[in-house]
């Protein structure tokens, strides 16, 4: 009797730990398709009015979230489409990419689209195009080893010009790459500022009206290889916010940090230190919060007056990886996204989890997988939207 009552409580208890480590699932309340294939990439405006919506077979589609009707479809990089390079006068063709990274800005105004090298704005009123631009070459000179006689060329270069490429010498082994491919954006109000984040650690700040273009270098870090020739870490951006009024900025690096700063200036408000890669944050679109989250075991929600924590969130897992943050309106909640479908909702203040809700898996798809993309809040903050991998949209009851 005594080891049937053991064994039915090891088996009673297991249940229990499993159950209670497992997500809460939800049904619903009600789902879209916006995509039959899958999207590549989506975002939902902070309203909730909007989504724009990249898919394969669909170009970019943008919906209008409240009557669930495409009002738009763009086309990133067109063939034969001009592009300017930022603020120079030369122009480039350009060919048909795919578009990974969208962003809308919080007043609903303007969405903006990117590939790995180009971007482009748009006019959501209009859906008139407003410029298509390419991020710029740099002139670089690639390294060579002479193994056994014969000499070979290494992926290693050094850059000559990193602005501008202009006349590279074969002799010389010159050559035009875009040194830093384009990983993140974001947009302001008005369409007026656009933030990139790029591969070689640089986040960009362009100014739209004035041409205006800052470099902000606070992720790169040079050290010197055993010839004492500088190389750089992994210091790719992995994800950027823009204040509403594009004055302030925050970027999440693989250097292990975050940093929120000043536009006009390129001056550090504060840094944000992790133990790992920082792969999201997300900035509070009335300036009370900054949320940032690593690869490991830290995701913070910190307080934008004092740069001090206010809360960790508290998840049972080693690790957690998070696709997309935002906060609520009333500032009481905060939702993520995850690439394993789930959706959660956070106390902002402890850093406990609410609730969570996995997203629809893509049809057919074996095992069901789903990234959520995008999501916001509702009807005063009872209900979420979501845009995911599996080309739908749907809503969730927080009550």
């Amino acid at each position: 009797m005594r080891i049937f009552s053991h064994l039915s409580l090891t088996i009673i208890l297991s249940a229990w730990l499993i159950t209670g480590c497992q997500p809460k699932t939800s049904i619903a309340i009600s789902q879209s398709e916006h995509s039959q294939s899958g999207s590549f990439a989506a975002s939902v405006s902070n309203s909730g009015n909007y989504a724009v919506v990249s898919s394969l077979y669909h170009g970019v589609s943008l919906w209008d979230l409240k009557s669930n009707g495409a009002k738009y479809n763009w086309y990133q990089t067109p063939k034969e489409q001009t592009f300017s390079l930022f603020d120079d006068n030369s122009n480039a063709q350009a060919d048909n990419n795919f578009v990974f990274a969208t962003a809308i800005s919080n007043d609903d105004s303007h969405a903006v689209l990117a590939d790995k090298e180009n971007f482009s704005l748009w006019d959501i009123k209009t859906g008139e195009n407003k410029g298509y631009w390419q991020v710029r070459q740099s002139k670089v000179v690639y390294r060579t080893k002479t193994i056994n006689g014969a000499t070979k060329q290494l992926s290693i270069y050094d850059v000559v010009d990193p602005n501008k490429c202009l006349n590279p010498s074969v002799e010389k082994n010159e050559h035009c790459v875009v040194v830093g491919n384009i990983r993140a954006i974001d947009v302001s109000n008005y369409g007026n500022h656009v933030l990139i984040g790029k591969s070689n650690g640089v986040v960009v700040h362009i100014n739209i009206n004035t041409g205006r273009r800052l470099e902000f270098l606070g992720h790169q870090q040079v050290l010197l290889d055993s010839d004492k020739k500088p190389f750089h870490i992994n210091n790719a951006i992995n994800s950027v916010a823009l204040s509403p009024n594009g004055l302030y900025a925050l970027s999440g690096s693989s250097d292990q940090s975050a940093y929120l700063w000043n536009t006009e200036t390129g001056q550090v408000i504060y840094k944000f230190q992790h133990h790992n890669r920082v792969v999201q944050v997300a900035l509070d679109a009335q300036a009370r919060f900054a949320f940032t989250s690593d690869t490991g075991d830290q995701a913070s929600i910190w307080d934008l007056k004092t740069g001090k924590v206010i809360s960790q969130l508290q998840y049972i897992s080693r690790q957690e990886i998070f696709s997309f943050a935002r906060f609520s309106h009333n500032g009481r909640y905060l939702v993520t996204g995850a690439p394993t479908r789930q959706l959660t909702l956070w106390d902002v203040k402890t850093g406990k989890q609410i609730k969570q809700w996995l997203v629809s898996p893509r049809k057919n798809s074996r095992p069901a997988s789903a990234v959520v993309y995008s999501a916001a809040f509702i009807n005063n903050d009872t209900q979420i939207i979501s845009e995911s991998s599996s080309g739908l949209s749907e809503v969730w009851n927080i009550k």
